[in-house]
């Protein structure tokens, strides 16, 4: 879902923002509902497997990542038919790992390990938060007279977008999105897991800074949930009124996994927020992101020193018509 992010906008005058949001999105159309479909079909093109039944997590026991992991994709992996109690979801035999493949390629455009980092990479620093703040920073500039009147000039999916950009901003403020994000972080790492893309502890590695955040700004797992839930909501423009949408079913699924959870090795262990998160001590998602950077580094070092190779030539000749 590789979404481009647009860049902030300046300060403007009330009235440019009304007639933003109430004419030139209208003929434009915003950047919030220019979203790829996420591919959640995951189950249909692994040929209807039934869920992997395993006698353990499928994590490093010396970490608690696997867990942080599991319960943040828990829902989609569920949805899928996999077993969100087993890190990955699923096993990691040759039709599973093609399946996976498919679905990064076409939910996420990741074709290997690197775009697979890039992507996850993408998530921490923007994600869809940075659109979301932008849009409420802009519709806070404006007075309520002047929001009222422009929200009367809306219908349609651009008035449920709208509607959920105040939604989340007046109950998750800056925190809204960030669990839609960081959950989907962990979507990545079970998929480029099972792809073949990272190993096991890597994709479990690669998880930490997305729980450590979720670690800091939430309380417990049903927190997390309805964040999650809120951020699906505004990225797929779902009314969330609306009986028998994508948003109700997801939350049932949520409540089911809770309830049915067994008192030993329960999938959203809300102890996990009082815990120190643990790290991978074989690797490290710093390293991982350092081997990203290095063949981009490696371009622009090759790029300037041909640029460099080019300039010489002319350097010198230029040097000799000043003796003559």
């Amino acid at each position: 879902m590789k979404g481009k992010e647009t860049s902030g906008v300046g300060k403007k005058k009330p009235y440019a923002l009304c007639f933003c949001l109430a004419a030139a999105l209208l003929v434009a159309g915003f950047t919030g509902c220019e979203r790829k479909a996420e591919v959640e079909d995951a189950a249909s093109q692994q040929e209807e497997e039934q869920p992997l039944e395993v006698h353990d997590f499928n994590e490093d026991e010396n970490s608690n990542l696997g867990a942080w992991g599991r319960a943040m994709g828990s829902v989609l992996i569920s949805m899928n038919e996999g077993n969100p109690y087993y890190f990955g979801g699923y096993e990691a035999n040759q039709a599973n790992q093609e399946a996976a493949v498919n679905i990064l390629e076409k939910s996420w455009s990741v074709k290997d390990r690197s775009q697979l980092l890039e992507q996850i990479q993408q998530l921490l620093d923007t994600g869809a938060r940075k659109e979301f703040i932008r849009e409420a920073r802009e519709m806070n500039r404006m007075s309520p007279r002047e929001l009222k009147k422009a929200m009367k000039q809306l219908s349609g999916d651009l008035l449920i977008h709208y509607k959920l950009v105040q939604y989340n901003w007046k109950t998750w403020k800056k925190k809204g999105l960030l669990a839609w994000d960081m959950c989907r972080v962990s979507h990545l790492a079970q998929w480029g897991y099972i792809a073949g893309y990272l190993n096991r502890e890597e994709a479990q590695a690669v998880i930490e800074p997305a729980a450590a955040r979720l670690h800091d700004r939430f309380t417990d797992w049903d927190e997390v949930q309805n964040n999650w839930l809120d951020g699906y909501a505004l990225y797929g423009n779902i009314d969330r009124k609306q009986a028998g949408n994508d948003y109700e079913k997801r939350l049932q699924v949520y409540e089911e996994l809770r309830q049915a959870q067994p008192e030993e090795g329960a999938l959203y262990d809300d102890r996990l927020f009082q815990e120190e998160i643990v790290p991978i001590s074989s690797v490290s998602y710093q390293d991982l992101i350092k081997e990203q950077k290095l063949p981009e580094q490696k371009k622009k070092k090759n790029d300037l020193k041909e640029k460099s190779e080019k300039q010489e030539p002319s350097e010198a000749k230029e040097g000799s018509e000043e003796k003559e």
